[in-house]
């Protein structure tokens, strides 16, 4: 779904769609911009700062325009194939405004997996309403819940996690799967600093396709999230409830209650060059008397959590992270990040693999109408996450929600390489991606650090010598060239 500010408020949202934000990534990561582009989804009135959106969607022929009523006052905005011309409109921002986007989302797909001599068929249908009311407040809600069949290699992944991946739990049904899920939130900005949005969805820290920090792999979650921007500094408080649901059946009242906390401070040194660094802190909701339920401490807006982890003598889930991103000749940008969960400097030093030395880094590139032909771009990404790595010893404060890890879909123990080539001209698009990745997996009841569900102080394979994908080496490879209208 795609629309302009004239539906927009400038407390809404972007959805966190890759294809919808693919429209205005080059201009947002030029180095002459200083927009927060790490963080993700998008404020409305932050990227309008940068970008004019409403030219970017009108030259990309958006499949929404609006209708303005005679008195002024409201928008609604209905599906339209083609806009003749593009009529803005000044009086649109005036504070009685009530502007409203509503669409239905549906979905049919159907294919055939010859190595398995299995037909893949799916449909989904839901609904998605978002409406800005003045330029202070936004509220957007959708749901959909969808039926299908799927590859064998997803079917065996849904089969051991109990859910359909960022789609919701997986009930069995007679094509597959059924599932459901649903977002939104409320959304106010009272002045151009503070932000507060209290949602059911999904966040992302980072500039690259895959977030070894927070990513949007598992389903949605109830969260609050407080952002302020002062100068070039943008931080993000934001605080969420997650659910363990191995074992439910899908029963709400049987989920395992846990809950997590995280911080994210972005600062753009230069119109080129943008730090960010983060923290996390992951709590069970029950501890051993079965009375913790939520830790006030953890309310702490202040980055950082380990003084206060460590002044309350917990073992917590505490991770800390660091994301770089440097925009060069215009349309270039170099990224990474680095994710640090345990470990001890001396052995480092030594290099003796010791276990709890979890951490992964990540490293990509970014190019924009390469070769100046306009529209056309390449990204090329390398992962890198050591065994161990966001697991916990108590299985209830691992670096997961809904049986899926919050960062990448690998989780530990593995090595990735993924590229995009893609040209993009109004609503045409052809994409061609390749992905490499080698992971380890555990086995016979071992574990080599690569399943973070596992509790690694009873069952660890070794203490000494882990390298990355170890125990039973997986070869993944995937080749995907899609074209979209």
């Amino acid at each position: 779904m795609i629309a302009s500010n004239n539906c927009y408020g400038q407390a809404t949202y972007l959805p966190l769609n890759r294809d919808l934000n693919g429209f205005f990534d080059a201009e947002l990561n030029r180095n002459d911009f200083t927009a927060h582009s790490a963080i993700r989804p998008y404020l409305y009135a932050e990227v309008n700062e940068v970008i004019d959106i409403d030219s970017v969607f009108y030259r990309a022929r958006s499949l929404y325009s609006y209708v303005e009523l005679d008195s002024g006052k409201y928008g609604i905005v209905f599906p339209a194939r083609h806009r003749k011309e593009y009529n803005g409109s000044a009086d649109m921002w005036d504070s009685r405004n009530i502007r409203i986007v509503a669409g239905p989302l549906l979905s049919v797909n159907g294919g055939y997996d010859v190595a398995s001599s299995k037909t893949i068929s799916g449909s989904s249908l839901g609904a998605i309403i978002t409406a800005g009311f003045g330029k202070k407040l936004a509220v957007s809600g959708s749901w959909q819940t969808g039926n299908s069949a799927f590859l064998p290699y997803v079917d065996a992944a849904i089969s051991t996690s109990e859910v359909v991946p960022g789609r919701g739990y997986a009930h069995c049904s007679k094509e597959g799967y059924f599932y459901s899920n649903y977002a939104g939130y409320i959304s106010y900005s009272p002045d151009e600093i503070f932000n507060f949005q209290l949602g059911q969805g999904k966040n992302f820290f980072g500039n690259g396709y895959r977030s070894l920090l927070l990513s949007d792999n598992t389903d949605n979650y109830p969260y609050l999230k407080i952002s302020t921007k002062i100068w070039k500094l943008k931080y993000v408080n934001l605080y969420t409830i997650m659910n363990d649901v191995h074992g439910s059946g899908g029963i709400p009242t049987r989920f395992t209650r846990k809950y997590a906390t995280f911080h994210y401070l972005s600062w753009n040194i230069t119109k080129g060059i943008s730090i960010g660094l983060f923290e996390s802190i992951v709590w069970q909701g029950k501890d051993s008397s079965g009375t913790r339920g939520y830790d006030v401490n953890y309310l702490n807006p202040i980055i950082f959590y380990r003084p206060v982890e460590f002044a309350q003598g917990s073992s917590d889930n505490a991770l800390i992270g660091l994301n770089l991103s440097i925009r060069f000749l215009k349309n270039q940008q170099l990224y990474g990040q680095l994710i640090l969960d345990e470990f001890l400097l001396r052995e480092l030093r030594a290099q003796s693999g010791w276990w709890a030395n979890k951490h992964g880094f990540q490293l990509g590139l970014k190019s924009y109408n390469l070769f100046k032909v306009k529209g056309l771009s390449l990204q090329t990404e390398f992962n890198y996450v050591r065994p161990f790595t966001y697991s916990h010893g108590l299985y209830s404060q691992n670096y997961s929600h809904f049986n899926q890890a919050l960062a990448h879909p690998l989780g530990a123990n593995f090595y990735e390489s993924v590229s995009f080539l893609k040209y993009q001209q109004g609503s045409f698009l052809v994409e061609g991606k390749f992905s490499y990745a080698l992971k380890g997996k555990d086995s016979n009841g071992s574990n080599w650090g690569g399943d973070i569900f596992l509790d690694y102080q009873t069952v660890r394979s070794r203490e000494f010598e882990n390298e990355i994908a170890q125990g039973d080496q997986n070869h993944i490879s995937y080749i995907d060239l899609r074209f979209a209208y």
